[in-house]
């Protein structure tokens, strides 16, 4: 829950940085209970620039600096730990210089990579990786970059490995985030050597892996000196935002459970075990904290509704469901992953119009939500298949999870109860590993602290 926080307790500081946005938050245990607090909120937004879709570096770096100094301020740190979006990277060269840009996964850069592709190719990344092909996946980002990349003598940083290595100069990648790139075997957990080769770096090109909860060491002497810095260990999370967030889903049972991590992207998956190889169905094993594996699909998740609301200049979010309303029991569906609805851009709602011969708003809003259902629950029924898992329960976390009316017809159409929250699962997930990590748990789980956290809100599918 997020509350003012005791003074005297263990302070812990999270680092949640979003594809829109990112928070700075202190978190502290009290009875067996996470409590935090958000002491710096930031927008965050790719820029059009030359050179295409980037991310804003110096800002973001501003912006975590600043969060850390108010959480200093407030008190001793104990440790902080960055987490984020997958697939994107820097370049750190070996004087330790950050260079060229942050390309954006949205950029146009990678357009039709995966049509370029041969049979031959697919097969051999998709047995190697068991990742669902994505066109923005680090491997075809570094593919489309190729020729910028010969002769560089620089490492690949993913976001979260950038921000920990600007705070320690540490040089490595976290398992979890790494495993998103397609470039990692799911079965070793090392790096692919053919697939480096196929997109034209080398093996020294990638730091070491190593796992959520690793120490890296206090920060670098640039930030001691800041007020509640001077001890402050940094230690890694599972760095990839739905990593954490998926650790922070508060399951009794994970065999008898889906989860949706929803927000800009929605994830649908499970938590297994050991990794299922399950060729070219589309299915991606994406590392999880404690040596699981995250079956899971990527599918659009609330990014069209937020481009609509941008363009109709619409902050009032709560207005533009309430006008879908009437509409959901005759709403129009479409593919919410058609790459269509991939680019940002103020004409989002022709586009959905196109799809379903409708102009106005509340039509268009009820076929967002609608389409989403029933995508979210199309991919539970089709994991509980691939799986063999009787599926009876779908845990829905993440600032999706506060979309009433979209839970309820998650619900619906599965026929299943939908369980919602944490809404803040990833910064959770993130300051919950560092706790773990220091032994402050005793012999709870992160899933007992969740749970003892906050309350669920369950919905019930209606006949």
């Amino acid at each position: 829950m997020e509350a003012c926080l005791p003074l005297m307790s263990v302070r812990r500081v999270a680092v949640d940085l979003g594809a829109s946005s990112g928070r700075v938050a202190v978190g502290v245990l009290v009875d067996g209970r996470l409590e935090f607090e958000v002491v710096h909120r930031f927008e965050n937004h790719p820029i059009e620039t030359s050179n295409g879709l980037i991310w804003d570096f110096d800002k973001l770096s501003a912006e975590v600096i600043t969060g850390l100094s108010v959480a200093g301020v407030a008190g001793e740190v104990a440790s902080v730990g960055v987490d984020s979006w997958a697939v994107d990277y820097g370049l750190v060269s070996d004087d330790g210089d950050i260079m060229a840009d942050l390309y954006c996964y949205r950029h146009s850069r990678t357009d039709g990579i995966l049509e370029r592709l041969t049979d031959s190719e697919r097969e051999t990344i998709t047995s190697l990786t068991g990742l669902q092909l994505l066109p923005f996946n680090t491997l075809f980002q570094l593919k489309c970059a190729e020729d910028d990349l010969e002769g560089a003598d620089n490492q690949l940083f993913l976001i979260p490995d950038l921000f920990h290595y600007l705070l320690t100069y540490r040089r490595a990648s976290e398992y979890t985030n790494a495993s998103t790139t397609q470039m990692l075997s799911p079965v070793t957990k090392q790096w692919i050597p053919e697939l480096l080769e196929w997109c034209g770096v080398s093996e020294s090109f990638m730091p070491e892996i190593l796992q959520p909860g690793t120490n890296l060491g206090e920060l670098s002497w640039r930030f001691k000196s800041a007020q509640g810095l001077a001890n402050t260990e940094v230690i890694l999370p599972a760095t990839h935002d739905t990593a954490s967030a998926v650790l922070a889903v508060p399951m009794e049972d994970s065999g008898t459970c889906a989860y949706v991590s929803s927000g800009t992207w929605s994830l649908v998956g499970v938590e297994l075990q050991e990794p299922l190889m399950l060729g070219n169905q589309g299915w991606s094993n994406e590392g999880g904290a404690f040596g699981t594996t995250r079956l899971l699909k990527n599918m659009m998740g609330l990014w069209i509704l937020q481009e609509c609301a941008r363009s109709w200049d619409s902050s009032d979010w709560d207005a533009l469901i309430e006008a879908s309303i009437p509409f959901l029991s005759s709403a129009r569906t479409f593919d919410p992953d058609l790459p269509k609805f991939m680019a940002p851009g103020l004409d989002m709602p022709d586009r959905v119009s196109f799809e379903i011969d409708e102009t106005d708003r509340g039509k268009i809003v009820a076929a967002i939500l609608v389409s989403l259902a029933e995508k979210t629950a199309m991919l539970v029924r089709e994991v509980a298949q691939v799986t063999g898992r009787k599926i009876d329960r779908i845990h829905i976390v993440g600032g999706g999870s506060q979309n009433r009316v979209l839970n309820q017809l998650i619900a619906d159409r599965s026929g299943m109860p939908v369980v919602a929250g944490p809404v803040e699962a990833t910064l959770m997930g993130n300051l919950l590993m560092q706790f773990h990590a220091a032994g402050d748990l005793g012999s709870d789980t992160i899933r007992d602290v969740v749970r003892r956290s906050f309350e669920l809100t369950v919905f019930e599918p209606k006949p």
